[in-house]
């Protein structure tokens, strides 16, 4: 019988087959739709507040006042997002270079007690899962305590979390 780890290995394609670059362009698309939904959601939640439908009916109604508020959130959110998508564009050599260890820039395959998942270490975008081919792929920024953990660890390591579940670092690239 195969170990859970041969076994869940086997559906996932090694990190060079995948390729960072297909990664990157994922997170980049992916953060390119949430600016211009945030983008967009600010325009609409603007037009909403000055809207003359919108006016107080009394000093109760707070409808249009909210709005704005929301307007300037979703406008805050859009420009974090931009900032973040150019830093993004300016370290993407860098991010595609290949890796021996879990570093800044690795793609990273891990087994969580025989469970696969699969990392992007980036400088943004952190939560962000992106699919390449159906195969996800969760990004994590240096920030993560999960980063944290495996930061330094080379392709092989074998170590148990607080919570005892086992973790091995299957690959690198």
């Amino acid at each position: 019988m195969q170990s859970p780890v041969l076994r869940c290995s086997q559906h996932l394609r090694s990190n060079q087959e995948m390729g960072k670059a297909a990664v990157i362009a994922a997170l980049i698309a992916q953060l390119e739709k949430r600016v211009e939904a945030s983008r967009q959601a600010s325009l609409d939640a603007a037009s909403y507040a000055t809207d003359a439908e919108s006016k107080a009916d009394s000093k109760w109604d707070t409808q249009g006042l909210e709005a704005s508020y929301l307007a300037a959130g979703q406008a805050t959110q859009a420009k974090e997002t931009a900032v973040a998508l150019q830093r993004l564009h300016a370290e993407r050599d860098v991010l595609g270079q290949p890796l021996r260890i879990v570093e800044f820039g690795a793609l990273i395959q891990v087994s969580f007690g025989g469970e696969m998942d699969r990392y992007f270490i980036a400088p943004v975008g952190g939560g962000e899962v992106v699919e390449i081919e159906e195969e996800k792929v969760t990004v994590l920024t240096p920030q993560s305590p999960l980063f944290d953990t495996l930061k330094g660890k080379v392709a092989g390591t074998e170590f148990a979390l607080p919570s005892g579940v086992r973790v091995k670092v299957v690959s690198i690239g």
